[in-house]
């Protein structure tokens, strides 16, 4: 990364980018990734902008890309969503639109985007129709060249290798994340970007992490 190059990124997304389920701010994922960063490029001034909102849906997320993000003129942007629009059983078909309309959107402000899929947790397997969120998510990145980062795989692989289990990734409520995995969010998410800029003179393509990597 060239040294003195101002890194705006915005974390947009509901309540595990807010960080519901978390100690304090400090150790929510955009303020993990943001350490990591510092600590990555110390020459950069890094800043990761905390734009989660409890509860909403990819929908009510789409105004505020110019009220929330545009105004901070980030090279990336981190989009968490999914989970809630799976929960309140948003049409898959308005889901898939929404996105595009959001990636449409904030690559029009100049911004690169990676998307973020649900987390895991114990009755998602409860949720009816939950992985073809994810499957349309997958999807529409495909389609607009946009990397995922595949959360819900990720704890998957972690809690099937018997590194962790449910409750030591989660929060007590068993749905929100915690310390535990919020800061292995932000770490993975740093890796990323490391490797994508150490591939690229001008790194504005990020690379998502997969499950493979996830190591706490």
């Amino acid at each position: 990364m060239q040294g003195n190059v101002p890194i705006r990124i915005v974390a947009l997304g509901s309540s595990s980018t807010w960080g519901a389920g978390a100690s304090s701010r400090a150790h929510t994922y955009p303020a993990r990734l943001e350490l990591e960063l510092r600590s990555l490029w110390p020459k950069n001034d890094v800043r990761v902008i905390n734009a989660g909102v409890g509860g909403q849906l990819a929908r009510q997320m789409l105004p505020r890309i110019g009220k929330d993000v545009a105004p901070r003129q980030p090279q990336l942007v981190i989009w968490q969503t999914g989970v809630n629009d799976a929960i309140r059983g948003v049409p898959i078909a308005q889901f898939r639109q929404q996105l595009d309309q959001g990636i449409a959107a904030l690559r029009a402000i100049g911004a690169d985007v990676i998307l973020i899929d649900q987390q895991f947790y114990p009755s998602f397997q409860k949720l009816k129709d939950g992985p073809l969120y994810m499957a349309a998510m997958r999807e529409v990145a495909i389609q607009h060249k946009v990397p995922v980062m595949q959360r819900f795989r990720i704890m998957q692989h972690l809690i099937a290798s018997a590194q962790f289990t449910a409750a030591t990734l989660l929060a007590p409520d068993q749905f929100h994340l915690n310390d535990r995995s919020y800061d292995c969010i932000g770490r993975l998410l740093a890796q990323s970007l490391r490797s994508a800029a150490a591939v690229s003179a001008a790194p504005r393509v990020p690379v998502a992490a997969d499950k493979s990597q996830a190591r706490m």
